[in-house]
């Protein structure tokens, strides 16, 4: 079946989400799409990251189980060891020694990327298993390049504290009057050889740009509605990320950025006179 399936480039960008960390990339490697390449970028962690990337490709290999498998015909429980993981996963580690910045680390993971689909997942959240699986039947079977999806927010624990539901795509409502793409999501990579990888310059909403240049360059989007990802959120005596006080006010300036970049090229000046941002 794997042959069959287009490869799909998972990026995985991380910086001192230690914590957090084993989760996502469980939650990668158990997807029901079966040929996934993932690669995962420490951006200079300091929390133990490097320790658990180590000993990740042990982890895969060796970790197993030995569940209740029958009951022989005397009444004995039969059990089975069974490995856990994957074993057919493509995965790659890159550590760096030093902080890099949250775009460059997202790009170290990009041009490394060799699918035909390719998608990044920060180091704390988490896709739900048919995530891929479902985003590649939309790219695979309608004349679309970029595919994105609902999304819970979940706290620390795993809870759902709201549901996100995106709007279906329109370039002014999506792009022009704010950012409502989300971040689940999956696109052809094609779309690097375009309009390039992210900007540097953008420390915060660098997938705003990103996607604008994408839509400006004539990318058809499509909205899949259905929950396909949790977005982790740390509560709010604990920003971390875009998130943080000093981060956050980068994050909406360089949006206002993009959204009037948005307004001029749709040439719809009147909007900002609506009160959207």
């Amino acid at each position: 079946m794997a042959a069959e399936s287009p490869l799909v480039t998972i990026v995985i960008p991380t910086f001192n989400q230690g914590q957090y960390l084993p989760a996502c990339v469980d939650h990668c490697l158990f997807q029901t799409y079966p040929n996934i390449e993932l690669i995962i970028i420490d951006g200079g962690s300091t929390d133990g990251t490097r320790d658990y990337l180590a000993r990740l490709p042990k982890k895969i290999k060796e970790t197993t189980m030995k569940p209740v498998v029958a009951m022989d015909g005397a009444g004995e429980i039969i059990r089975e060891t069974t490995t856990v993981y994957p074993q057919d996963r493509k995965i790659s580690t890159i550590v760096f020694d030093h902080d890099i910045g949250p775009t460059r680390t997202i790009n170290e993971g990009l041009r490394r990327a060799r699918g035909k689909y390719c998608t990044y997942i920060v180091g704390d959240d988490l896709p739900h298993p048919h995530m891929i699986e479902e985003m590649v039947e939309v790219l695979e079977n309608q004349p679309v390049d970029f595919v994105y999806s609902d999304m819970n927010l979940v706290d620390d624990r795993g809870c759902i504290v709201r549901q996100i539901r995106l709007p279906d795509y329109d370039f002014e409502r999506c792009l022009a009057r704010w950012f409502h793409l989300g971040v689940s999501r999956l696109y052809r990579r094609s779309l690097h050889d375009t309009v390039g990888l992210m900007d540097q310059a953008f420390t915060a909403a660098n997938d705003y740009d990103h996607y604008l240049r994408f839509a400006m360059a004539g990318c058809r989007f499509h909205h899949l509605p259905k929950i396909l990802y949790s977005v982790r959120w740390h509560g709010p005596k604990r920003k971390t990320g875009q998130h943080t006080p000093d981060r956050y006010e980068i994050l909406l300036e360089e949006s206002r950025r993009c959204a009037r970049r948005a307004r001029a090229f749709l040439g719809a000046p009147s909007l900002a006179t609506t009160g959207e941002p």
